[in-house]
């Protein structure tokens, strides 16, 4: 027999897994500045008081929304795992579980630096449990000759990363909609075989240069010019570190303090922490948009171009001195105009990477695939690297640009070595 408490605690739970659900939407939409109880309270309809039943405080929704990230994460891995089959059918029934459109969104994991030391600790915890897992799946593969040599570190952040993004990747704005299962087929795309053509060809490629160029020899006295270096300094600080510990997680003290001047220089430079993030938006996108230049003045295959702007976002992610922030979370909280200006940057840097993809395709280096997709997913691969370093040796993070190239160009099934037949030519980047 039901009791009445039993019923009750049933009641709780359903209401407790609700408000969750809830708050991971506002989390990926809004960033944790702009979840608050009250908000949570209204969108679910019920009383701010109720909440308190669940949650302490913010920090304890956010916490434990993050919790339940990382559980929903393992169990589908879990799940995976028990199917049995091999890596490639665990990693593909892993993200097939976690991003089917029947399952409820989870929170990016986006500003764990947010919380208490102690909760910090636990989610980090458990998300180095989920990786670890991952890694041992991966060389188990690797071993058993189902998965290429890979650095198993990095792909499996790199796995992580997207199907974290799928949240925050549904929520930007394209000129041709996807839908999630679009995505979710990109990005099984992505870690299977990836885009290239022939998989067992050779590709060789000139690395790209993201860093923002000096103030010329003949300009050092000029006062413009080195307002603008000492702001690009600045921009590129406060990027390293909202990519680093999350937006909300980091103060403009901490900011100020990194780069040795006071809060009064970064007021009077660029504004408040609300226009310094947007700066920090526009600066990211500015660095997109002059690597997209350089990815269609390419001297080389198509493939070779797309490896080497690959290679150069990830090393431009790790690298303090350029660091472009990642938009991770909280996209929806930027002010209209400034949404409107990055979207329309956005179309842009997608119109650029489609036609590409498509001189890839024509000249037989890169393969049909959804492009516009893949265009859209690829991104989580590298933005998520900056939040989990601790994870990697710095043998690891020197590695990390290529082997991410490399992920994007081949995937990580095994590729079968074929005899090549007279006359076939290797691809060849100048």
């Amino acid at each position: 027999m039901v009791t009445q408490s039993t019923k009750t605690r049933l009641t709780q739970g359903v209401q407790h897994s609700r408000v969750l659900e809830e708050a991971a939407k506002i989390l990926n939409s809004h960033g944790v500045s702009h979840t608050s109880l009250p908000k949570i309270a209204t969108r679910v309809g019920v009383s701010r008081a109720a909440l308190y039943h669940y949650f302490e405080d913010q920090e304890d929704l956010v916490f434990q929304s993050y919790r339940r990230t990382c559980e929903i994460m393992a169990r589908w891995l879990s799940e995976a795992v028990h199917k049995g089959g091999s890596a490639i059918k665990i990693i593909e029934s892993f993200v097939d579980g976690l991003l089917d459109e029947s399952q409820p969104e989870f929170a990016s994991l986006s500003e764990v630096a947010f919380l208490r030391t102690d909760q910090r600790s636990t989610i980090s915890g458990l998300y180095e449990a989920l990786w670890a897992n991952l890694v041992t799946i991966l060389r188990g593969g690797v071993e058993r000759d189902e998965l290429r040599p890979c650095n198993a570190s990095i792909v499996a952040q790199a796995i992580l990363g997207l199907v974290s993004w799928l949240p925050t990747a549904q929520r930007w704005r394209s000129s041709e909609p996807l839908s999630r299962q679009d995505m979710l087929d990109a990005i099984k795309e992505i870690l299977i075989d990836g885009i290239a053509e022939d998989r067992n060809a050779t590709v060789s490629y000139h690395s790209l240069d993201l860093s923002s160029n000096d103030v010329p020899i003949d300009h050092i006295f000029n006062a413009e010019a080195l307002a603008a270096a000492r702001q690009e300094a600045l921009l590129a600080s406060a990027s390293w570190l909202f990519n680093l510990k999350g937006i909300d997680a980091t103060s403009l003290e901490e900011i100020a303090d990194r780069i040795g001047v006071t809060k009064k220089v970064i007021y009077h430079n660029v504004g408040d922490k609300e226009t310094l993030v947007v700066e920090c938006y526009r600066r990211a996108f500015r660095i997109y948009e002059r690597l997209s230049q350089s990815l269609l003045a390419y001297d080389g295959s198509k493939i070779a171009a797309i490896c080497a702007a690959s290679h150069a976002v990830a090393a431009a992610s790790i690298r303090e001195d350029i660091a472009p922030l990642a938009p991770v979370a909280g996209f929806e909280s930027l002010p209209d105009p400034v949404r409107e200006q990055i979207n329309a940057s956005a179309v842009l840097l997608m119109e650029r990477y489609l036609q590409v993809y498509a001189d890839g395709q024509r000249e037989g280096t890169v393969r049909q695939l959804h492009t516009r997709a893949i265009i859209a997913v690829y991104p989580a691969v590298f933005q998520w690297l900056p939040k989990w370093l601790d994870l990697l040796t710095p043998q690891d993070r020197s590695s990390a640009p290529h082997e991410l190239a490399e992920l994007l160009r081949v995937g990580l099934r095994a590729v079968r070595k074929r005899r090549r037949s007279p006359g076939t030519k290797r691809i060849q980047a100048k």
